[in-house]
């Protein structure tokens, strides 16, 4: 007879308990291929619970191809069933591997905006209203490109907003910027390849190496990508941060984007515009956007990750004509569209000005926290340090004297529980040689006023001679 251990206890109905204990048995090799099993009658009266408990777990195993039955002979273990499962411990370990740590003392992690300061109420309100009225044809299967509402609201508030031209019909809406960038390297065909600016964003670089797309890196001076230095074979994608060049805060001029506009029409190559915090403008209006000179030649690639929150996944490409319907066909076959009770609220939410009135908010946030990190590193290192690229974003720059950031030291300080990452990682090529080997980069957006000053004096005293 089966040792079976019950709980009577358990939530857990007692006729899963029995066929749990059963499958793994025979998944074990416990119980071997033919075996007969009790009758239930047997098993029910043995462990003194009903027999329509032992029934069920029998057929949940019959249904599920464990065991057979034989009429008037009973139940047996099927053959071709034993497998030893991998280990459940190495897979708790490695969900705990995946989670994202959060055990610094402080953080100043790049691209995360100020998490306690989203309007979740009020999204909150806007989404339920938009659930209890949603009207069934809206929850069929929808449009690749997007809900329309929300690519109209869109479109207004870019061309309002960013100076780009653009019109619902050619709005896409992603899944975040990573989608975007993702369903563009499907445009890269084997012998082509992009050409991105070096350094560059992480997440760009990351998603191309996933999708084998070849990259060849194109240096930045103090006015951001080099066109002098574009290359005779033309790449099919430029990838650019014209507005705020990530990592270094550059800010492209427009001689050079006329430049570069002109070698891609020259080359038919496209131009990718990652336009990623540029909302977040502190000297003066927001800069223009790159397409509003080109929309043919240019895609525009944004997000609401770094404006609202990045858990919502909502990003969008406002693409040239001649790519609209290529584009349609590779997210269709990605995932048909993206949410549409999502992209609904947000329509909502940008129509009725909670989302500028929010942008507006955060800009004097961000601001506040920008000035007192300044103020800290000018106390803690006065003349030692020099800051740049902090005219617009969540991050600056700061290059300290007779500081090289190796291994070694980014080590230290994480271990003094500051999280914080050099430039240096966002080269394509690791063995080049640049002028910001003395350099960090410094995200402010979800990094605590009261917990700046500490984070500084920490870093201070590792790296101060």
């Amino acid at each position: 007879m089966l040792y079976i251990n019950i709980d009577r206890k358990s939530k857990k109905p007692l006729s899963q308990q029995i066929y749990h204990f059963v499958k793994a048995s025979i998944l074990q090799g416990i119980l071997k291929p033919g075996e007969k099993l009790p009758s239930t009658r047997e098993l029910a009266k043995y462990m003194n619970v009903a027999r329509n408990v032992v029934i069920e777990s029998y057929e949940q195993l019959l249904a599920e191809g464990y065991a057979y039955s034989r009429n008037g002979s009973g139940t047996y273990v099927c053959e071709g069933v034993q497998f030893y499962q991998t280990n459940r411990n190495s897979l708790s370990k490695l969900k705990e591997n995946l989670e994202i740590p959060n055990n610094y003392i402080v953080s100043f992690r790049s691209g995360i905006p100020d998490l306690e300061a989203i309007p979740i109420k009020k999204w909150a309100q806007v989404y339920q209203k938009i659930a209890l009225d949603i009207k069934p044809s809206q929850m069929d299967y929808q449009n690749p490109f997007g809900d329309y509402e929300l690519r109209t609201q869109l479109s207004l508030y870019l061309n309002r907003a960013r100076g780009t031209h653009t019109s619902p019909k050619n709005i896409m809406i992603t899944n975040g910027a990573a989608q975007s960038f993702n369903l563009l390297c499907q445009l890269i065909n084997r012998n082509e390849y992009a050409l991105v600016e070096n350094p560059l964003s992480y997440g760009i670089l990351h998603t191309l190496k996933g999708n084998s797309v070849k990259m060849k890196p194109i240096n930045l001076d103090n006015l951001g990508l080099m066109t002098s230095e574009l290359p005779d074979t033309p790449p099919k994608l430029i990838f650019t941060t014209p507005s705020h060049q990530f990592p270094t805060g550059v800010i492209f001029p427009v001689k050079r984007r006329i430049e570069l506009i002109k070698y891609a029409e020259q080359h038919n190559a496209y131009i990718v515009e990652d336009d990623y915090d540029s909302e977040y403008r502190f000297d003066g209006s927001p800069i223009q956007s790159m397409q509003c000179l080109d929309p043919e030649r240019v895609i525009y690639v944004g997000t609401f990750s770094k404006t609202l929150m990045p858990a919502l996944r909502i990003g969008y490409m406002a693409l040239p004509a001649s790519l609209c319907e290529q584009m349609r066909e590779i997210k269709y076959v990605a995932d048909f569209h993206s949410p549409i009770l999502e992209q609904r609220t947000l329509a909502s939410f940008i129509e009725s000005g909670l989302f500028e009135n929010h942008i507006r908010k955060m800009r004097k946030l961000y601001l506040k926290k920008r000035n007192v990190l300044i103020d800290c590193l000018d106390k803690a290192f006065e003349e030692g340090v020099k800051i740049s690229g902090a005219e617009a974003g969540l991050h600056f720059i700061a290059s300290f004297d007779d500081v090289f950031f190796d291994q070694e030291l980014l080590e230290k300080i994480k271990d003094s529980g500051v999280q914080i990452s050099s430039i240096n990682k966002h080269y394509l090529s690791s063995e080049i040689n640049t002028s910001y080997d003395n350099s960090l980069i410094l995200g402010y957006g979800n990094t605590k006023i009261e917990d700046m000053e500490r984070g500084i004096a920490i870093l201070s005293s590792i790296i101060k001679p």
